[in-house]
């Protein structure tokens, strides 16, 4: 039967989710189901007290009602209102037993008073007959039913003579309610249980199913940006290579005409335009060949082990103009190499310097305007970060800075590819960049790069 298939299902699952199962059924049969049940139970014995009152007060040959019916049922409400309102409702089946022997002591009471007639037991054998499922426990079940029976005997001992008593008890205990009531009850405990156990046991399953099911939802959406942003990545890609290409054409001819200027020029005050033209165009065609090899999925050329104080001073040497009035401090131990491409982690710093720079500003003055580098080499690798004292960046752009051509920046001019360019050379070199900020305080970005093997 698929409906209580649920059990089943959930001996397949692991030992540890088989014992979150427990604890769920435990927690919602206690505090959800059972006392549900109660509060049906109690309306209904509720209920058909108020139409035997009624039935009572309309019947002639009745002798109508009497104080005890009233105190009766108003124990009965009681009980029903503490159920509700109280702490008694998460102790289950604690009103079944208390609602049980109120029931038994006036029900056996007419019993008696009726020399072990039928009528007066007939409310509290239907009452036992829902033991089952208001309890769902064949133990707390077949404890009441024994009682009941015990019961049953003294009063039948009470209400006929000794030499009556045998035939007395055999009479009501064959009588065809009674022994109706007697075998409902615990066959009801038995499938009621199982059906709650199954029933439970695939909402669990539902729950867990959806929590997988979120969980993998939440990992496609994931990916699903980790997949646009790569698309974007290579639409840069692809646009990159053309413009690079077509910026080298007009780079090369201007460098060969200041070549040949260099060549028949006899003025030592022109000569040093000159090399300053030619050195600056060299480092234009290294950054140009550089971004078009690392618009490649992979570089062709081997990684080269280099020393990152050295890297570090040739980016300086390339911002000095940017960095005028800017206090540099430089914290890099001697001989700390790192493998790389030189001149692509030369560019990174670069970019960053200027980064740096342009977060200072013209609002700092000339004498607070400070850039922290630092190395630390541990554990395997080196982390080289470099901090500015600027303005900061607010926590909703930091997440985007390595967009492409997403930027702070309010410059017409500025694209928005440098960091992003960045991460990519990084990432080339199976490294990681963390770019950390307190608005209108500072700046950090950190560089992780893996340190070679000796």
């Amino acid at each position: 039967m698929t409906l209580l298939s649920g059990i089943d299902q959930v001996r397949q699952l692991s030992v540890v989710q088989q014992q979150r199962y427990e604890r769920f059924y435990r927690s919602q049969s206690r505090f959800l189901v059972l006392p549900v049940f109660a509060d049906v139970s109690l309306g209904i014995t509720f209920i058909g007290t108020l139409i035997f009152l009624l039935g009572l007060a309309l019947s002639p040959a009745e002798p109508g009602v009497t104080g005890t019916h009233l105190f009766y049922t108003a124990v009965l409400a009681v009980l029903i209102a503490a159920h509700r309102f109280t702490r008694l409702r998460r102790m289950s089946p604690l009103i079944v037993y208390l609602v049980f022997f109120h029931m038994a002591l006036f029900s056996y009471l007419g019993y008696i008073l009726s020399g072990a007639t039928l009528a007066p037991i007939v409310g509290l054998l239907l009452f036992m007959s829902s033991v089952g499922i208001i309890t769902l426990s064949m133990a707390h079940t077949i404890t009441i039913l024994l009682i009941n029976l015990i019961l049953l005997a003294t009063a039948t001992a009470l209400a006929v003579p000794a030499a009556s008593f045998g035939s007395a008890i055999t009479a009501t205990l064959t009588n065809w309610l009674v022994l109706m009531c007697i075998l409902i009850a615990p066959i009801s405990a038995y499938f009621f249980r199982m059906f709650l156990r199954n029933l439970l046991a695939l909402q669990f399953l539902l729950k867990d199913r959806n929590r997988a099911l979120s969980r993998t939802l939440y990992t496609l959406e994931a990916t699903e940006d980790r997949l646009a942003l790569e698309q974007k990545h290579q639409a840069l890609s692809h646009m990159a290579k053309g413009l690079l290409h077509e910026i080298m054409n007009p780079l090369n001819c201007a460098s060969q005409a200041v070549d040949y200027a260099r060549s028949i020029n006899r003025d030592s005050e022109l000569s040093e335009a000159l090399d300053d033209a030619t050195l600056h165009q060299k480092r234009i065609s290294d950054i140009v060949s550089d971004l078009i090899e690392f618009s490649r999925p992979e570089p062709d050329h081997s990684i080269e082990k280099a020393d990152v104080g050295s890297l570090v001073e040739t980016a300086l040497r390339f911002c000095k103009h940017q960095l005028r009035g800017t206090d540099v401090r430089l914290s890099i131990p001697a001989n700390v190499s790192v493998a790389c491409y030189p001149s692509a982690l030369t560019q990174v710093f670069v970019n960053l310097l200027l980064n740096a720079t342009s977060a200072l500003g013209k609002e700092k003055s000339q004498t607070s305007k400070r850039i922290d580098i630092r190395a630390v080499s541990e554990n395997g690798s080196l982390e080289v970060s470099i901090q500015d004292n600027g303005h900061g960046i607010a926590p909703e752009d930091i997440k985007r800075l390595t967009d492409p051509f997403y930027s702070t920046s309010k410059t017409p001019d500025n694209l928005g590819l440098g960091l992003s360019i960045c991460q990519t050379i990084i990432r080339h070199h199976q490294g990681h960049m963390d770019i950390r900020s307190e608005l209108g305080e500072w700046t950090q970005v950190v560089l992780k790069l893996p340190t070679p093997t000796t």
